[in-house]
């Protein structure tokens, strides 16, 4: 009797155990259906923050135009998009041509552009208002070849004024400061330029340096290339501001003389800085002049110039 008043009881237990398995299965399937519905929406709601953004796929170089495989849309966050200065469309930038150089996944900005109507090549990067004007230097003055696209420059002439300054005949003064150098030879930056141009430098003594300049700058450049000699001093892409001179230089501020001591040496005949010490006389000879009643001593030196020194003696 026992074991028959048991086994409803054990099967009862069976019931309800199975049935708390099956609820907490249930909760936990529910759980993890929940858990994958929120990640979607939150996938969903962050995807509709972002922004198409056309970006370089590969590195652009200024002077070549964009083509449909240079650009392509990337989904950017909002705040890494600069307002009105990106385009949302591959269309807006194929054909463009880029005033500097874009690298691989750069976003496409609109003030790295030229203008649509500015054409290709070098008349594209060249700023409005400005000119693009080449000048033939040496390799020392290109920096020994280390000149690239984009580089600034100061530039300094060497040449020979109309009047002579100081008694120096050369003068070398700083001309121009900050001016962006826009091509070296004919490279504009591109890789395969480059090697083309290094093989063409081998070849060229005096390579051509494209810098941009002011109508004003173009015109001192062509009176100091007609003139004089020309160096290029490179500078930090960061520091281009301009720096007051002591106005040209001269071969006495070399070498630490006295430009007024060169002025009066170059009148006299006489070597610059050094003083000329009067020539040693030796002993005087005296001789004696009689006219008519009267007797005058006259002494001359060693070298037979006459010293004024005259002493009269009756007779």
């Amino acid at each position: 009797m026992a074991r028959q008043q048991s086994s409803p009881r054990s099967r009862s237990m069976l019931f309800i155990a199975a049935a708390l398995v099956a609820a907490a299965v249930t909760a936990a399937f529910a759980v993890q259906v929940v858990r994958s519905y929120q990640e979607q929406s939150a996938m969903q709601a962050q995807r509709q923050e972002t922004v198409q953004t056309v970006v370089a796929i590969r590195d652009l170089y200024m002077g070549i135009p964009i083509t449909q495989q240079d650009v392509a849309l990337r989904d950017l966050m909002p705040e890494m998009v600069p307002p009105d200065a990106a385009f949302q469309s591959v269309d807006e930038v194929v054909g463009r041509t880029p005033r500097e150089r874009i690298l691989a996944n750069e976003l496409i900005r609109t003030e790295r552009l030229a203008r649509r109507d500015a054409g290709i090549g070098l008349n594209a990067i060249v700023t409005p208002g400005k000119r693009a004007m080449a000048i033939e230097v040496n390799t020392e003055s290109g920096v020994a070849g280390f000149l690239q696209p984009n580089n600034f420059v100061d530039v300094i002439v060497t040449i020979k004024p109309d009047e002579e300054v100081d008694g120096n005949k050369w003068v070398t003064e700083t001309i121009l400061q900050g001016i962006k150098v826009l091509a070296v030879d004919s490279n504009l930056g591109t890789n395969e330029e480059q090697e083309k141009e290094k093989q063409n430098r081998a070849r060229r003594q005096k390579p051509s340096v494209t810098l941009e300049v002011t109508l004003e700058e173009a015109e001192k450049l062509a009176l100091s290339t007609s003139r004089g000699e020309l160096h290029l001093v490179l500078r930090s892409d960061v520091d281009i501001t301009h720096i007051e001179s002591h106005g040209p230089l001269v071969i006495s501020n070399i070498i630490g003389l006295d430009p007024k001591v060169d002025t009066k040496a170059a009148t006299t005949g006489r070597r610059p800085g050094r003083v000329t010490k009067p020539a040693e006389t030796g002993p005087a000879d005296t001789v004696e002049v009689i006219q008519g009643s009267e007797s005058t001593s006259v002494k001359f030196d060693d070298q037979g110039n006459k010293i004024d020194d005259k002493t009269k003696r009756g007779r």
